[in-house]
């Protein structure tokens, strides 16, 4: 319980029990945690104490917040490692959104001439092409544009490419991620990516690409170009 006589600020000991409850299972991952009105009454503390408190944890990884609903449980321990750098979806959560991924297009395309340079490869390949339109709710979000070394292109049909690509690089193909590249550049939207995210003219976007490299090989494994409008 909080003790309001200790020298502990009362946002740190808030922060605390809260670990608590997550450390011991009373909270399991994926629930939704008190309201910050049900904390206040309960610990009889302000609404700022509680905010302070919120915030850190889910800075440090261990709840999430879904915008318009509530606080939920990530994880017992701070993420650690490639998934919250290299996770679209880990991000979006961060900032109270709960993404929804639709595929637009999939097709095995051939990498040569000038996007070699692009895609910082070393000689001509075919990559699993995956583009899909990110939502929350009924509002298009986002594009990601995925590329995929030809090795994956035999079990593809096993995995959810509508669920976390991290998830499918990390946790169902196993890789062994040895370096990431990344570049986020603000630019103004082109027509393609104004009719689907459905900006106007002047609206500018930020695009993100990613290079990621697995057991020392020369060529990327997987190339990422994902657009996002600057005032999400």
């Amino acid at each position: 319980m909080i003790d309001k006589k200790s020298g502990i600020p009362l946002y740190i000991q808030l922060k605390d029990e809260i670990l608590n409850k997550i450390d011991n299972d009373i909270w399991d991952i994926d629930s939704q945690i008190p309201t910050e009105m049900e904390l206040m009454n309960k610990y009889k503390i302000g609404r700022a104490t509680v905010r302070q408190a919120l915030s850190i944890l889910v800075n440090e990884g261990y709840l999430y917040k879904k915008h318009g609903i509530g606080t939920f449980v990530a994880g017992k321990k701070p993420s650690l490692g490639f998934e919250p750098l290299i996770s679209l979806t880990f991000s979006l959560k961060q900032r109270g959104i709960t993404p929804i991924n639709f595929i637009d297009k999939k097709e095995i395309i051939a990498i040569e001439g000038h996007l070699l340079k692009e895609f910082r490869l070393t000689k001509k390949q075919d990559v699993l092409y995956l583009r899909r339109i990110i939502y929350d709710g009924n509002l298009p979000l986002a594009i990601e544009d995925s590329y995929f070394n030809k090795s994956i292109i035999e079990g593809e049909k096993e995995l959810d490419l509508e669920g976390s690509i991290a998830e499918i690089l990390l946790h169902d193909l196993k890789l062994n991620i040895t370096k990431v590249e990344q570049i986020i550049v603000p630019r103004k939207a082109d027509e393609e990516e104004r009719k689907i995210l459905k900006t106007a003219g002047t609206d500018k976007v930020l695009e993100l690409k990613r290079w990621l490299y697995i057991d020392e090989n020369e060529d990327p494994y997987f190339y990422l170009k994902f657009v996002i409008p600057s005032n999400i």
